[in-house]
């Protein structure tokens, strides 16, 4: 069931057992667990650490929107390199966190989600913008950085999920 993110399977008698089943759920990048254990686990509330971490994402990343689009208004002002870099950090590796550890999985089973997009199209535009840092700070802003997107891009995708967790539940 998609809408529930679950699965009912059926063992025909001497194909497998339930711990070959679950421990090739497990090596595909997923979670299993047998009957017995799902009766007796408390529902756990996903919505929270999610509703967390997008919320925080979403009050660093506006500044950093905010600062670069204010020459849609007519106000030229530019945020300073190092607040930029101040701001993304903490969304790229403390909000996004469970989209690396998602990746890692998805690649060890040989396989890609969107999880994976959001890890390398976000690392790339940080990274890139890390190693233009140096050239920004001597140059007073003569290369580009991607902070911005990278941070927006990551509190859009939490807000989604965050979303679609409480529309679940």
């Amino acid at each position: 069931n998609l809408a529930s993110e679950s699965a009912q399977v059926e063992l025909v008698s001497g194909a497998a057992t339930v711990r070959d089943l679950i421990q090739s759920i497990t090596t595909a990048g997923y979670s299993a667990t047998a009957p017995s254990e799902v009766t007796a686990a408390i529902p756990v509330d996903r919505t929270r650490g999610l509703r967390r971490d997008a919320l925080l994402a979403l009050a660093l990343a506006l500044p950093l929107l905010v600062g670069t689009h204010l020459s849609l208004a007519g106000i030229e002002w530019s945020m300073p390199a190092w607040m930029q870099w101040l701001l993304a950090t903490p969304v790229q590796f403390w909000c996004a966190r469970r989209f690396y550890i998602a990746a890692a999985k998805a690649v060890r089973a040989g396989t890609g989600n969107m999880d994976l997009l959001v890890a390398i199209g976000t690392s790339a535009a940080y990274g890139l913008s890390v190693f233009h840092l140096p050239q920004v700070v001597t140059r007073h802003g003569q290369a580009p950085l991607y902070f911005e997107a990278s941070a927006v891009v990551i509190t859009l995708v939490l807000l989604g999920k965050w979303l679609e967790a409480r529309a679940k539940r």
